[in-house]
């Protein structure tokens, strides 16, 4: 079991991830045409064979495993991660058009902007698709700084994405909390320093979270929110 630090529910600051934790976009996505694009850019620009050995399938482990690579050791290597990404965005900004709330998602978000919390994202999808989708359903004041791929910080579970996102909003890590549905997102909360909360739809999912030291799991942003109202941390939105 990973420790993992105990949450503040009076936090004035929440993060969130966004793709199955406020919306459900994976399954709107045609990941397998993108990670095909991905590749054959990649290919064109003449990178190394044994990056495609390493990271076989799915595109956010190439890209992730690239950047790695290139990071702190080649200036000239932002273009080609920002083009990258940007092919990946691509794919996403068509998925994010379809991708509806899970429960309760946006009554969360609107309950903490009520409370006077402020509410950041952080996540491996880009910047554009979330201000796309909050766009979408009129949340783009109760939401402040978003925190993602097109960054150019190493993805989740490395801690970068989190601190950013600490910097920007001037706040300690005993002040925030991250909301998240995967490991990727607990651990990246641990190594920043920050507590964590889960949310995830299925049994297994939550079993695992819980496993890997979760200290809370929700089934959806609206068992957190029914959660936090009655634990008296959450005003009505």
């Amino acid at each position: 079991m990973t420790a993992t630090i105990k949450p503040n529910p009076a936090a004035p600051l929440w993060l969130f991830d966004f793709d199955n934790t406020l919306a459900a976009l994976e399954r709107q996505v045609d990941w397998a045409a993108s990670r095909l694009a991905l590749e054959s850019f990649l290919r064109a620009e003449r990178i190394d064979e044994a990056i495609f050995r390493e990271f076989p399938a799915r595109n956010l482990p190439l890209y992730n495993g690239l950047l790695m690579r290139w990071r702190g050791g080649a200036p000239d290597a932002a273009p080609l991660m920002r083009q990258a990404s940007a092919i990946i965005e691509s794919f996403e900004l068509r998925g994010v058009e379809k991708a509806a709330p899970l429960p309760g998602a946006l009554e969360l978000l609107a309950a903490l902007y009520a409370s006077g919390k402020r509410v950041a994202v952080v996540t491996s999808n880009s910047s554009r698709t979330v201000i796309r989708w909050l766009t979408r359903h009129s949340l783009t004041r109760e939401v402040g700084p978003i925190v993602g791929r097109d960054s150019l910080l190493p993805l989740k579970p490395g801690p970068d994405m989190v601190r950013r996102a600490l910097e920007l909003c001037d706040t300690s890590v005993s002040d925030a909390v991250l909301v998240g549905d995967s490991e990727a997102d607990l651990l990246a909360a641990n190594a920043a320093g920050v507590g964590f909360l889960g949310v995830a739809a299925e049994p297994v999912a939550r079993k695992r979270l819980e496993g890997l030291g979760a200290h809370e799991v929700f089934a959806s942003p609206a068992a957190l929110a029914l959660h936090l109202r009655l634990s008296g941390f959450l005003a009505e939105a």
